[in-house]
């Protein structure tokens, strides 16, 4: 039998690999007959040669790995590969005998060895996750590695505007998220703090700029921020969640509490967060703190229906205070 394993989402085509050869494992267990050839370790061709040929003392099951074949293997490797695989012409059927390609990534679809495989192989590519998908298998894994944690849906559009689609940088912050959480919500503070370190001052420049109607220094960090390489996603949840947390501080303020320390204990913002915010909260009345909050969802909402361009919706945004 021979299988192909590939895509863009390297983490889930491991994660597909590695069930499939503990699975193999499981059945036949010592696993003597299997063999894993690393083409971006120096595997030849040969290899695969002496791998279909050997056989184990107490197994008649037979795994077969290739990693990486097409994408590191050399020309004269792919054809040399090519050239046992249909010499071997009971392998497509042979349930006994598995022979697994996996490329981490896509290979080229031009060479001989990948149009070969990707005719006679049970195929599975692995895209990367968007939209709902990836949203689903974010909150899927956290589940698996605790049941005691949840996101607020604001942090966890946070989270994946920060990661994008990498599943291998995903996994990462939301083993850092629940190790730090424990137990509760992970919240907009908690993403913020962890997970977009590298998130420079220019964010809360941008919000003093707005507060205080300089619109041409908010423009200019904006699109700033999108040169450095933030995802406008990013930069829209993290403007919402400042704007939040402008209100949040706000709510105390209007009501005649001035006290940093006091407003700090009251709505439980960090001390240093209040301090730097009272002097936007100073150029900004309770109403416009609201309705900017609630053009920031309307604009998120109309992007990700496709319905506006993120970019020119916040343009406009800063441009109308």
């Amino acid at each position: 039998m021979l299988i192909f394993l590939y895509g863009a989402d390297s983490f889930r085509s491991l994660e597909k690999l590695n069930d499939l050869k503990n699975k193999y494992l499981e059945k036949n267990g010592s696993g003597t007959d299997l063999s894993v050839l690393d083409y971006g370790e120096g595997a030849s061709f040969e290899d695969l040669s002496t791998a279909l040929s050997a056989q184990g003392l107490f197994s008649t099951k037979r795994l077969v790995i290739l990693k990486n074949s097409m994408l590191k293997g050399s020309t004269e490797t792919q054809k040399g590969i090519l050239t046992i695989i249909k010499a071997n012409t009971a392998l497509e059927k042979d349930a006994d005998t598995i022979v697994t390609f996996y490329e981490n990534g896509n290979p080229k679809k031009n060479g001989a060895l990948y149009k070969f495989i990707f005719k006679a192989a049970k195929r599975q590519e692995f895209a990367p996750l968007e939209g709902i998908a990836l949203t689903n298998w974010a909150l899927d894994y956290a589940k698996i590695l605790s049941t005691e944690i949840s996101f607020s849906r604001n942090a966890l559009n946070m989270l994946l505007a920060a990661t994008g689609s990498d599943l291998n940088i995903l996994s990462n912050e939301i083993i850092k998220l629940i190790n730090y959480k424990n137990f509760g919500e992970i919240n907009d503070s908690d993403v913020v703090l962890l997970v977009k370190s590298k998130v420079d001052s220019t964010m809360f420049e941008t919000i003093e700029a707005l507060a205080s109607g300089n619109k041409t220094r908010a423009l200019s960090l904006f699109h700033e921020q999108l040169t450095k390489g933030e995802d406008v996603f990013y930069v829209l949840s993290m403007y919402t969640y400042q704007i939040r947390t402008l209100l949040k501080i706000g709510d105390f303020y209007w009501q005649g509490m001035t006290s940093a320390p006091q407003i700090a204990q009251a709505s439980g913002v960090h001390p240093y967060v209040v301090q730097k915010s009272l002097s936007q909260i100073r150029n900004l009345s309770e109403q416009k703190t609201k309705q900017m909050l609630r053009d920031l969802a309307e604009i998120d909402f109309s992007a990700k229906t496709g319905k506006v361009d993120p970019v020119l919706a916040l343009d406009t945004f800063i441009v109308s205070l």
